[in-house]
């Protein structure tokens, strides 16, 4: 029995069904994604595998390429048996390497007592004036065994093997033991009273048809003339035998 003051509760609706047009919308709104994932994943494949054949392609070509060339060999000239070589004409003068003279040979005076005054170009130590020690002379052209620049007091240039000695007394076998044991070198500053000895070179006395020499020179004084040094000096030379 219901109560006149409270109404019976309304009687619910009941569920309204779904559309049918709604769900074929979805389901079709849900394969076109489906598709176009799968559309996408089929050209990243394409994709992937053209990049995979141009490595390929490019390996392959990078192995196919021929190797260079390798260089070949400098070419060595080997003498025939019996052929000898020449020395290189830049090399160091055969002049400057000492030859082998006995000091208990017996030395022929050549020349002694010859007194020459080396007056150098200017005072610059660029220029000097040549000696010949075979005669000996004063060069006014060419080069000679011994040259002397500069002033005051200058200096003596010589590609000879050359040595101090004690003085004009001195013998060819002091010389030849200072040239072996206590060798000058060029250039060298003359001074008052100083004796240098000189070996001249062998061979080129054997072109020229003259004998080799061991050349003493003593000097006398080094003064200053004129914007010139003027070296005096004495010069005693012996033969050495062949």
């Amino acid at each position: 029995m219901t109560n006149p003051h409270y109404p019976a509760p309304a009687e619910e609706a009941p569920p309204r069904p779904r559309s049918r047009g709604g769900l074929l919308a979805v389901t079709l709104i849900v394969a076109v994604l489906a598709l176009v994932v799968g559309v996408a994943a089929v050209i990243i494949s394409a994709l992937s595998l053209s990049r995979s054949d141009d490595a390929v392609v490019t390996a392959e070509k990078a192995n196919n390429r021929p190797l260079p060339a390798a260089a070949p060999p400098p070419e060595t000239t080997t003498p025939a048996v019996g052929e000898t070589t020449e020395p290189p004409a830049d090399g160091p003068p055969a002049s400057g390497t000492p030859t082998d003279i006995s000091p208990t040979a017996q030395f022929e005076v050549a020349y002694e007592g010859e007194n020459l005054r080396v007056r150098s170009i200017n005072c610059n130590d660029g220029y000097w004036t040549a000696v010949d020690l075979d005669e000996p002379r004063i060069l006014t052209q060419g080069d000679g065994e011994l040259g002397y620049g500069g002033c005051d007091p200058g200096a003596i240039r010589t590609e000879l093997p050359f040595a101090q000695v004690e003085g004009p007394g001195a013998t060819p076998a002091d010389c030849l033991e200072n040239i072996r044991t206590d060798p000058a070198r060029s250039p060298i500053a003359p001074s008052r009273g100083m004796t240098l000895c000189f070996q001249t070179a062998q061979n080129q006395a054997a072109a020229e048809g003259i004998t080799q020499k061991l050349v003493f020179v003593t000097v006398n004084s080094v003064t200053t003339d004129n914007g010139t040094g003027v070296l005096a000096v004495t010069v005693k030379a012996w033969n050495v035998p062949q």
